[in-house]
Parts: structure tokens; C-alpha cells; sequence
């Protein structure tokens, strides 16, 4: 093994080398875990995951899968002895399942879309999932014989498109249950409505599962959860009189209850408004909120480039089970805890790292994946409050020397304690002076792991990030909303606060700072540039350039623009211009790389365009770098080339203009 001395840290084309923890589920039983593990395959620039079991009383873990692809939406069946998942390669899908006891395959193919979020039923006889289907056809299109049949999308509804899905003007989730073992599928939704997140009922007559509408200012629009006798029943919601949002149903052990994740707020709503555990009575048609205490969101919202979900917003009620589980977002960290009915709940997982998936079985066991700034994440057993490591996926990484953060409080505005994080380069040596760069967030920075911080403290930069007001979760409802209205305002002057913060120690350059975000953290960078000329270059990704566009363009552009900036352009215009940082162009002086992706329909393209044009037309120091066939999660889940170029494209930047020498 190499020396620490000699040791270096991680680079872009390390992304080759990374395993990552994907999805977990536990037996019943609780014998066993299943897990599947997501790595590059250079060969088609994409990525391929392989599925193991094993036994948690000893032995080494089985390789489960054969066939190159993606495995995905793990269920173990009522009696621990069978694993269903789906997997898709090749251009085809199909529904497998193996048999414990045999280690032999029943496999069914499907034609189309593939069948995920499965759930056994009770009898072990179905598999409930999701799967896109066609619901309409457009209308006629060839007017008579011999005429050229029109290409068009006939759009009626909003999020007619989605970011990292497509188009979705014709098709909707829908609810389908596969028969066993005749491999018949029985669609059991119709609507133009989304559906997901099926649970069978433990009696298995019947289905809950999440219905959202697309049209966002609505009750629907939140999610509702809605309740299907099968065969043969008729969707109803569970809860006809709920305004709020609600999300993974789960049922109780005499289907008495549904155990939710939700908020109350009216529409409309963004993801600013936190979700709790909530308790419904299917008879009553009632819910109450069995944590109204807890001031944090239920999920995982740690920014990671690690993982393409960013919020795993679930509860989950294992069967003879009095605990229900979920996630809870609290200052830069991911817990674990669990509720009763009574309201009494406990925390079993804390400190500095991210929990970010976690599967339960009765019997006070839980198998998790956590992750911390020097790990990208392992697979866990909790077992009656003790803790055993079950897998190493990246021990290649103790050959490479990494960083880890300093974590630090700062005072932001009105003297509110601002929470950040600090990372030297390799070697640091107090006696010199490093540029640094300031990377805005989108999400919230915690004790993740991250491949584009490690590799940017390696290139020679010292490294700061920060919860500043407006930040997702973590930090209270209040802190989370602050912003709301206000985009650019107070959120803007933390975060420069923030800078002076960081220009205290003498061993940072003030003449070499460089700033930058993605999403949201673009929206900043891109303001930050517009309103200060403090640093010497900027990289502003997937980013919000226009309030006035962006609410037509966004898969979520109605929504968000109210939620986030209080109004829209055709309400008070003036007040959406002046929280858009295109406004500000002419003010931006520093040399701006902008980086986007032209299948990004969260942020669209043109956002970027727009601040591109401007700058170029008025002759400043700008370039426009578009990657074909990404969409909005390009750095946590795009091609690995594309990845990888990202990461050159920020370092490359940044070492043009700030240098990343030690002086």
C-alpha cells in the first residue's frame, strides 16, 4: 500500500472505480437482506447492477443475478422464501423471481414498459406495481388515405413532460397487478392520473397506493392516497376531505390503519413545506399526525453525488410489527428513527453520516445503507441497538487520500448561527495561501460522501459550503421557507456573509475565489455574479436564469415559481423580473461557465441560453457547455463520460482563472 505521504486523492476518471449501494430489502424474517449494487460499465457509458442475498447468521453474500442490465424495486415474498424484482437489459423487461430454497428462476417478460415498486400480495399469489401505459390515443391523424400522417403531441394536462423520464403527454402511471404463476397482468387504474407506491392490504383484498394529478393547484396535485378492492373495486380516496400532500402508504397490522408521510398545507405546495408521519383511520377517513413535535423533514434530503434519489420521503410498518420507520433530515445528517401509534418514537441511527435507504423486519431489526464524507456508502444491520458492518464495497479508496470536512457554525443574518463545512487540500500547509471556491447549495450539504468535493480539494483548492436560509430540510420549517419571496434577498447576503467568514483565515487567497451551484445553487452562483464582483470566476449548472419563463418551461415551473419567489409574471410582474437573475446581466463582470444539459426539463435549456446570449452580446467572458442526452441529474446519474467530463469542464474553469497553486 502506498504511503500516506504519496497517497494522492480522487480525480474525475475515478468515477470508473466506485461500487454503490443502490436498493436493500429484509426478509420478513429478518434471515436475510437482499441488495443490489450499482457500477460503471465503460463499455456502453452506462451502468450495470448486480443483486445478492445473504443470510445474516453467517456465510458469504450469493450473487443472485446473470444477465447484464438493471436490476431494481426488490420484494421479498410474506414467507421470506421468495424474491421478486424487476430487471430490465438489452431493451427488455421482465419480472423475476428466485427461490430461496431452490436458487432456481421464474422469469416473466413484458412487453413495453417495465413493472416496478412491486408488493407481494398476502396469499403470495400477485405482485402488485407500476408501470407507464398509454391511456389515449391522439386524435386521428391522417385525414384521408394518402395523406402524410402529422408527428405532434397533443398536450392536455401540465407535467405533460418529466425530467429524466421525457415526454409524457400520452401516458400515466398506472396500477398493475401480475397473477402468478400465469404471468397475466390486470391493469387496475384508468385515470389520467399518476399512481405509485402500491401496498397490498394484509388481508390482500385490497390496494392502497399515491394518486397524483398533474395539475399542481389542486388537493390532488399534492397526492392523495387511494384505496382499490381487488379484483373487480373502484379507486377511492382514503381521505376525501385532505388538502395536504401524502405520500408511502403503509398498512397496519389489521388493516385498520395507513401509516403516511404528509403535510396538511393546502395547494399549491412545493417541497419546502416538510412532510411528517401521519396516522389514518381507514374507517373513519381521518388522519392525525403522530409527530407534530418534530420540526424536520421525514426523508433523506442530503445533496450526494452518489445517488440519483435525493429525498427517499417513505415510512415503512413491517408486518406484526409496533414500530413504524422513516428518515429524518436533521442538520447536515440523515437519522433513522421509528414511531408507535401512541406517538412515542426513538431515534436509533444519528450522528455525523446519511442514512439514506433502510428496510425493517419485526424483531428490532433494521438493515440500512448509510454513507460519510470518506465512504459512498455500505449496507448495515441494526439489531436491538447494535450495529454490524455487512459489506466494503470500495475498499480501493484506502489507496487514495481523502478529505474530511471540518464542520463550523457561522453568524448569518440577524445573528442566526449559519451551519458550514471546510475542506483543505492534500498537504495542506497553514504557512500558504490557496484559492478557494464557494459551492452554493441546491439541496442541503451534510456528512455525505462526494466525489466532485474530494476531487476539487485535490486539484488544490480550499473547499467551503453552507446551510444558508432557504436550505430544504434540516433546520427547521422556519429556516427552510425563509427565502420564500424573497430569492436572492436575505439568502444572498448569508451566503456572502459566509464568504467573509471563510476570507478570516489567513491561508486563503481574497484575489482567488471562485464560486458555484447546480439547480438552485446555479440560480445563486448566477445572482452571486450579478451582484458582487468579488470573485474571479464562476460555474453555474442546470441552473435558473428566468422567473418569467421558467413557470412555463419546468416539469414543476408552476409550482415552484410561486412557492419559491411568492408570485408569477402574470400576477406581479415586476416582482418576478427583479427575482430573476437575467435581470442583473449587465452587472456580471466574472468570467461564467455555464453547464447544462439539453434533455433537462427541470431547469430547461433555455434558462441557459438566455444568460448565454446576454453575456455574449454584451461581450463578456462566457461559455455555454451542453451535454447531449442529459437530463437535470447529469452528476449523480448521467453517463459516466458525460460525468466525467463535467468534472473536468469545473476543474478545467477554475484552474484557468484562480490557478491551483499554493503560494
Amino acid at each position: 500500500m502506498p504511503t500516506q505521504d504519496n497517497r494522492r486523492g480522487l480525480i474525475p476518471e475515478d468515477l470508473l472505480e466506485f461500487r454503490w449501494l443502490e436498493s436493500l430489502a429484509l426478509d420478513p424474517t429478518g434471515t436475510r437482506v437482499a441488495y443490489t449494487i450499482k457500477r460503471v460499465d465503460p463499455v456502453v457509458n452506462g451502468y450495470v447492477s448486480d443483486l445478492y442475498v445473504r443470510a445474516l447468521d453467517g456465510g458469504a453474500p450469493l450473487r443472485v443475478t446473470e444477465r447484464r442490465g438493471m436490476v431494481l424495486s426488490l420484494a421479498w415474498s410474506p414467507d421470506g422464501l421468495r424474491l421478486a424484482y424487476s430487471s430490465n437489459g438489452d431493451a427488455s423487461h421482465e419480472v423475476a423471481i428466485w427461490s430461496v430454497e431452490s436458487g432456481e428462476r421464474e422469469r416473466y417478460p413484458l412487453e413495453g414498459e417495465p413493472l416496478t415498486a412491486l408488493d407481494w400480495s398476502p396469499q403470495g399469489d400477485k405482485l402488485v406495481g407500476v408501470r407507464w401505459t398509454l391511456l389515449r390515443q391522439d386524435r386521428e391523424q391522417a385525414i384521408r388515405p394518402g395523406i402524410p400522417t402529422p408527428n405532434m403531441k397533443v398536450v392536455r394536462r401540465l407535467r405533460y413532460k418529466q425530467d429524466g423520464v421525457g415526454f409524457v403527454h400520452d401516458r400515466f402511471s398506472q396500477i398493475w397487478v401480475l397473477e402468478l404463476p400465469s404471468g397475466d397482468l390486470h391493469q387496475v387504474t384508468r385515470s389520467e392520473c399518476d399512481y405509485s407506491e402500491p401496498k397490498w392490504s394484509h388481508a390482500g383484498d385490497r390496494i392502497a397506493f399515491i394518486g397524483l394529478a398533474r395539475e399542481q393547484n389542486q388537493a390532488l396535485g399534492q397526492g392523495q392516497i387511494f384505496v382499490c378492492t381487488y379484483p373487480g373495486g373502484e379507486p377511492e380516496r382514503l381521505l376525501p376531505d385532505w388538502q395536504g400532500a401524502c405520500r408511502s402508504p403503509a398498512w397496519g397490522q389489521n388493516d385498520d390503519a395507513i401509516a403516511f408521510a404528509g403535510h396538511e398545507h393546502p395547494a399549491p405546495t412545493n417541497r419546502r413545506v416538510f412532510m411528517t408521519p401521519y396516522l389514518a383511520d381507514v374507517h373513519a377517513a381521518t388522519a392525525r399526525p403522530l409527530a407534530p413535535r418534530i420540526d424536520q423533514e421525514v426523508g433523506n434530503y442530503a445533496a450526494s453525488d452518489s445517488r440519483q434519489a435525493l429525498s427517499n420521503v417513505t415510512v415503512r410498518w413491517a408486518s406484526d410489527d409496533p414500530w413504524i420507520y422513516f428518515l429524518l433530515t436533521v442538520e447536515g445528517t440523515v437519522e433513522l428513527r421509528r414511531i408507535d401509534t401512541s406517538g412515542r418514537f426513538e431515534t436509533l441511527l444519528s450522528g455525523p453520516r446519511v442514512v439514506f435507504e433502510y428496510s425493517p423486519a419485526a424483531g428490532d431489526r433494521v438493515a440500512f445503507g448509510a454513507a460519510d464524507p470518506t465512504n459512498p456508502g455500505d449496507l448495515y444491520l441494526w439489531r436491538a441497538g447494535e450495529v454490524e458492518r455487512l459489506t466494503a464495497l470500495n475498499t480501493w479508496l484506502a489507496d487514495h487520500r481523502l478529505v474530511r470536512p471540518e464542520a463550523y457554525w457561522f453568524d448569518g443574518v440577524d445573528g442566526v448561527k449559519v451551519h458550514g463545512w471546510l475542506m483543505k487540500p492534500p498537504g495542506f500547509d497553514a504557512s500558504k495561501t490557496y484559492p478557494a471556491i464557494v459551492y452554493v447549495h441546491c439541496s442541503m450539504f451534510s456528512w455525505d460522501f462526494s466525489h466532485e468535493f474530494q476531487c476539487l480539494v485535490q486539484a488544490g483548492y480550499v473547499l467551503t459550503y453552507f446551510n444558508q436560509r432557504g436550505t430544504t430540510a434540516g433546520y427547521g420549517q422556519a429556516w427552510t421557507r425563509a427565502s420564500e419571496g424573497d430569492q436572492g434577498g436575505k439568502d444572498f447576503d448569508e451566503t456572502m456573509l459566509g464568504v467573509d467568514h471563510l476570507l478570516e483565515r489567513p491561508y486563503v487567497d481574497a484575489a482567488r475565489l471562485g464560486v458555484t451551484g447546480g439547480s438552485c445553487g446555479g440560480f445563486m452562483t448566477n445572482w452571486i455574479v450579478g451582484h458582487t464582483n468579488r470573485f474571479a470566476a464562476a460555474v453555474t449548472q442546470r441552473s435558473i436564469t428566468n422567473q418569467i419563463s421558467f413557470f412555463g418551461t419546468a416539469d414543476i415551473g408552476p409550482e415552484c415559481t410561486e412557492g419559491e419567489t411568492g408570485t408569477n409574471a402574470f400576477r406581479d410582474l415586476d416582482s418576478s423580473w427583479r427575482q430573476s437573475p437575467l435581470a442583473y446581466a449587465e452587472a456580471i463582470t466574472t468570467p461564467l461557465l455555464i453547464l447544462h444539459s439539453d434533455q433537462d426539463h427541470r431547469c430547461p435549456l433555455e434558462q441557459a441560453e438566455q444568460l448565454f446570449a446576454a453575456l455574449r452580446w454584451l461581450g463578456r467572458e462566457v461559455e455555454l457547455v451542453i451535454f447531449e442526452g442529459e437530463s437535470h441529474g447529469l452528476s449523480r446519474g448521467g453517463r459516466p463520460g458525460n460525468r466525467i467530463g463535467r468534472l473536468r469542464q469545473i476543474l478545467g474553469w477554475f484552474e484557468q482563472y484562480l490557478g491551483t497553486d499554493a503560494r
